[in-house]
């Protein structure tokens, strides 16, 4: 049976941080490799222009790379990343040369809601004991699942495997897969929903 374990990927994410620290650059790739789809729809339901959110995300990569050094051991790489790349979203939206920017490419985007998206991006909070917690809560509920449900959803969302993989592997169909990853889903959102929007990227 599969379990997710919060202190086992802490595990590994400390062991990364150090290897960074020490100019490890597989560490970083590796880093950059799990934490880029996260972060790149977390900065989009803000910044809803691919091209700006695409540099705001790489921004984030090379201060990381950047300060690797000051870094601390216990360092949550998780709070750590998505404060930086929260603070570039607020910087680019509090900038109007910038802002006017996003609303002349992205006519469906208004004034007010830019606004608006900067209220709700600095009421996000992106400290260490917030992702504990939400580390905790993801880890219990996605336990809580049914075995083949929790099975599917770990495949695709933490294996990243295609539905098409994961209808192979398992010799079920993909509309049973799609099933299980809707059914995984819609009880993340029931469960986490005081936690968003730092959890959207597992809805994707």
């Amino acid at each position: 049976m599969i379990e997710i374990s919060k202190s086992k990927q802490n595990d590994n994410l400390d062991h990364l941080v150090t290897s960074l620290k020490n100019n490890d650059e597989k560490a970083f790739e590796i880093i950059y490799k799990q934490f880029y789809s996260r972060l790149f729809f977390f900065a989009l339901e803000f910044i809803p222009f691919q091209d700006l959110v695409e540099n705001i995300v790489q921004d984030t990569f090379l201060s990381l790379w950047n300060k690797r050094k000051e870094l601390k051991n216990n360092t949550n790489i998780n709070a750590y990343l998505f404060t930086i790349t929260k603070n570039n979203c607020l910087y680019r939206l509090r900038d109007k040369k910038y802002s006017q920017k996003i609303i002349k490419t992205k006519s469906s985007i208004s004034d007010l809601e830019i606004q608006l998206n900067i209220k709700t991006l600095e009421a996000a909070d992106t400290n260490n004991l917030v992702f504990s917690e939400l580390e905790e809560l993801i880890e219990r509920t996605i336990n809580s699942l049914p075995p083949r449900c929790k099975e599917v959803f770990v495949l695709s969302r933490y294996k990243d495997l295609k539905n098409r993989e994961i209808a192979e592997q398992l010799e079920i169909s993909e509309k049973v897969v799609e099933k299980h990853i809707s059914k995984a889903l819609k009880t993340l959102r029931i469960n986490l929903k005081d936690y968003l929007p730092l959890v959207l990227y597992l809805f994707k």
